[in-house]
């Protein structure tokens, strides 16, 4: 599904399928260097099981055109814009590290139709950077691609849920066939992003805050703590897998995401 917004066209994947008015639509937001794809498990089952859904490329990333975002405020409002030209009679946001910062933003500002939920993955808040892997987005991007890789799995051989799938591999590739540009602008957007109290305080919407044991990119301490002080959140951590959830442990987060939507599915 291709979007026009302000002179520029942007990419939702909907399965093939046009949004209806008279259902729930799921909305999915991807994490720094990434792109639509690393949602296929889940967006796919939600598509065939009665849902809308839109997962997007970020401006500039993939197939979205636009200028690359440098701000996690600015996304979120893109993100809005969007979302009111899919159409839907409710929707439920979902977000991967990054795109859980975009998806918090945009649901604490959220207009109707209703938000019926949101989903946070691999969140922690702050999304710190480390001076390090930011220096090196900037100024030698493989670089930057091979650590997030690294940081970014419980383990780098075996353990794939699929055959002949390699998570790694799959993710570095991915982020080397970014935009020039788009990791460093990512990345300084976790980096700077000061609105998540705020944002968290101001959510009264069902959360799920699902997140890997062994994430070291975005530590689920965090989400917890956040998760604890949140009077309507579910908090959920999945066994033997690190910030790469979505690849690591695709049926796990499919299940939780179908458990917790389908409980907060609009009437």
């Amino acid at each position: 599904m291709r979007i026009k917004l302000n002179d520029a066209d942007y990419y939702a994947y909907t399965a093939g399928h046009a949004p209806r008015r008279d259902r729930d639509t799921v909305v999915f937001v991807h994490g720094a260097g990434m792109e639509h794809s690393v949602w296929s498990h889940q967006s796919r089952y939600f598509a065939y099981h009665g849902y809308n859904i839109a997962a997007l490329d970020l401006p500039g990333h993939r197939l979205s055109g636009g200028e690359l975002l440098d701000d996690i405020a600015a996304m979120a409002g893109w993100l809005r814009e969007i979302i009111a030209r899919i159409g839907g009679r409710a929707f439920h946001l979902v977000g991967h590290s990054m795109g859980a910062l975009v998806a918090l933003q945009a649901a604490a500002d959220f207009a109707p139709p209703p938000l019926q939920s949101l989903t946070l993955i691999g969140f922690s808040y702050p999304m710190s950077v480390t001076p390090r892997l930011l220096e090196a987005a900037r100024d030698d991007p493989p670089a930057a691609y091979a650590m997030m890789t690294q940081w970014s799995h419980a383990s780098k051989v075996g353990g794939e849920p699929v055959p002949g799938f390699w998570s790694p591999g799959m993710q570095f590739s991915m982020m080397r066939n970014s935009a020039p540009g788009a990791i460093f602008a990512d990345l300084s957007a976790c980096n700077a992003y000061a609105g998540g109290e705020q944002a968290l305080a101001r959510i009264d919407c069902p959360t799920l805050f699902l997140c890997g044991r062994l994430d070291r990119m975005a530590p689920a301490k965090s989400a917890k703590a956040h998760a604890d002080r949140h009077a309507n959140a579910d908090m959920v951590f999945l066994p033997d897998c690190g910030h790469s959830l979505l690849s690591e442990a695709p049926h796990g987060v499919l299940r939780e995401l179908t458990r917790f939507i389908e409980r907060n599915r609009s009437a």
